[in-house]
């Protein structure tokens, strides 16, 4: 079949997981987008991955964010015409669509990109056996009868031994206020889809804040340094209900 010269033609089998990521991330560095592509075996050569990412900033289905300053390489966002897309190829999700009035603001960037890192740590490790993104958890709780009681940064399957299991995964980075952490407090302790709750900080005075703001009501419900999560995983240290340190695998088992 022939095209007219200079028309886009969108691969369904390289263009769609790419521009799905693009969404599924809010925000996503150059070199975590690769990776995602690689890991994911969508495209394993780089120069190819440079041209079709450029294609696709060129013919404006992803934006470049050109005042995220600090992320060491180029950070990326869906646009609304990338939405339309995979509306297209049936990638629809309730909360992020062609017809939203506003996408992700770009101070969520840096929170995106420190999720990015940690969802790439776990697939790097073949650990990985799920990841449902905040925009995916959200959507499933728009239309579902037996939702998550929060809007979750993450639901994460592990491969723990030949077992999975599965956790809500919260990324706290800015600190909020009391009446919103009593609202976050009364959600966990009636959350009944998921077992395990673990909140990231990203560094101990965020930690220490949090752990004082949201008491483990939920047996489950588990602490950690973000930074040192991304490298340990399973074998992180964790703060649970019982207080002394352990590693999170115990804690999901």
């Amino acid at each position: 079949m022939r095209y007219a010269k200079g028309s886009l033609v969108l691969s369904a089998e390289r263009d769609i997981p790419l521009l799905r990521q693009v969404r599924n991330s809010k925000f996503v560095s150059h070199i975590q987008l690769f990776e995602y592509m690689k890991l994911g075996g969508f495209d394993r050569s780089r120069n190819s991955f440079n041209w079709r990412l450029k294609r696709l900033v060129t013919s404006g289905h992803v934006n470049v964010c050109s005042n995220v300053v600090g992320a060491g390489c180029a950070v990326y966002q869906i646009t609304r015409a990338g939405i339309a897309v995979l509306e297209h190829h049936g990638e629809y999700t309730t909360v992020i669509h062609s017809r939203t009035e506003h996408l992700p603001h770009l101070s969520q960037a840096f929170h995106a990109l420190e999720l990015n890192a940690v969802h790439l740590a776990f697939a790097r490790k073949n650990l990985l056996a799920g990841w449902l993104s905040e925009i995916e958890v959200a959507s499933f709780n728009s239309i579902s009868q037996t939702p998550y009681r929060k809007d979750y940064d993450a639901i994460v399957d592990v491969w723990v031994g030949s077992a999975t299991k599965r956790f809500a995964l919260e990324y706290e980075r800015t600190p909020k206020n009391q009446k919103d952490y009593r609202t976050i407090q009364d959600a966990l302790q009636s959350e009944t889809q998921v077992d395990c709750i673990l909140y990231l900080a990203p560094n101990t005075e965020m930690l220490i804040r949090l752990m004082q703001q949201i008491k483990p009501g939920h047996q489950n419900l588990a602490f950690a340094d973000a930074r040192a999560f991304a490298t340990d995983l399973l074998d992180t240290q964790v703060l649970s209900v019982e207080g002394e340190p352990l590693p999170f695998r115990s804690v999901l088992h």
